[in-house]
């Protein structure tokens, strides 16, 4: 992904500013997440994974660096779009939505709202962040790394994708197009956490406070919905490995699937995206890494 980016840096290296110091920065971090892994694996071959503590810092290097690439590509991501601005895609997804449902869900689902279900789903929308983390965790101090480096084949495989579909289809969601941006707070009031935590989502799309035109600023992430695809993912992995997680997993990808459309994030066609995805990432995982590592299933 690093290898994609830095190639449209040089390519649009005539619109894009300080377009070289992404690339190089890009190509530096590439040379040294293979530095760290053949140091790393080496060690391995002659030791034995089992014999690396857990705290070691070379092995947590190894293991979760990926958790800051994420946030580092994807701000290049925003960085690529904000600056070439590519046709938004949010009518062609309001019309398929109406297409299919004869409505606006996002409109019709407002009848509902209530501000002890908006703050449960507002919590279940920003778990979305530790929840790669969380699962990780899960495997990782249990010494399951086989299913580990396996769970962010399948997961990066996913954002990755999803980055490169939000270059080429970007939109901005309902709460821009349907509905008044900075009405949300009065129509879809929560109790204590909602307001603090749609100002962190808010700083991390690069939305300004304040300005008269948010959707400028806003990452043009909404199709497919990530939030939707991480969730199942992450409930088929736990179901996978035979985790006890899966029974949380399980009523939580349903509950991101409400609250996607009930927070005015996404329209229903960014989740079908999404769930159409998530099939693809799974077979690619089975056919290029499953069957090949061999990888057991047991997993209590």
């Amino acid at each position: 992904m690093l290898i994609v980016l830095s190639g449209i840096f040089l390519f649009y290296n005539f619109r894009i500013e300080f377009w070289y110091a992404y690339a190089l920065i890009n190509f530096f971090i590439i040379w040294a997440i293979a530095a760290i892994v053949y140091k790393f694996e080496t060690r391995v071959v002659k030791e034995g994974e089992s014999s690396i503590p857990n705290s070691s810092l070379i092995k947590i290097v190894r293991y979760w660096y990926g958790a800051a690439a994420i946030l580092y590509i994807f701000k290049q991501v925003y960085i690529i779009g904000y600056t070439l601005k590519p046709a938004d895609w949010d009518l062609v997804y309001i019309k398929l939505d109406f297409v299919i449902f004869g409505l606006n869900p996002t409109q019709w689902i407002y009848k509902y709202n209530n501000p002890f279900l908006t703050e449960f789903l507002q919590i279940v929308y920003v778990y979305y962040y530790p929840m790669i983390v969380v699962f990780g965790l899960e495997l990782y101090l249990r010494h399951r790394y086989t299913e580990f480096k396996y769970t962010i084949f399948v997961l990066f495989l996913s954002f990755f994708t999803s980055y490169l579909l939000y270059l080429i289809f970007p939109a901005n969601g309902p709460r821009f197009h349907l509905h008044d941006f900075y009405s949300i707070s009065n129509e879809l009031p929560g109790i204590l956490l909602t307001e603090p935590i749609r100002a962190f989502l808010n700083f991390g799309e690069s939305i300004p406070r304040g300005v008269q035109n948010p959707q400028d600023y806003v990452q043009r992430d909404a199709m497919p919905s990530l939030h939707t695809i991480t969730a199942f993912l992450i409930m088929y992995l736990s179901w996978k490995f035979k985790s006890k997680s899966f029974y949380f997993y399980l009523p939580y990808f349903f509950c991101m699937v409400l609250a996607t459309v009930y927070l005015r994030y996404h329209y229903v066609v960014d989740i079908i995206g999404g769930l159409i995805l998530c099939v693809f990432t799974i077979i690619a995982g089975i056919a290029v890494y499953w069957k090949k590592q061999k990888l057991p299933v047991k997993f209590n």
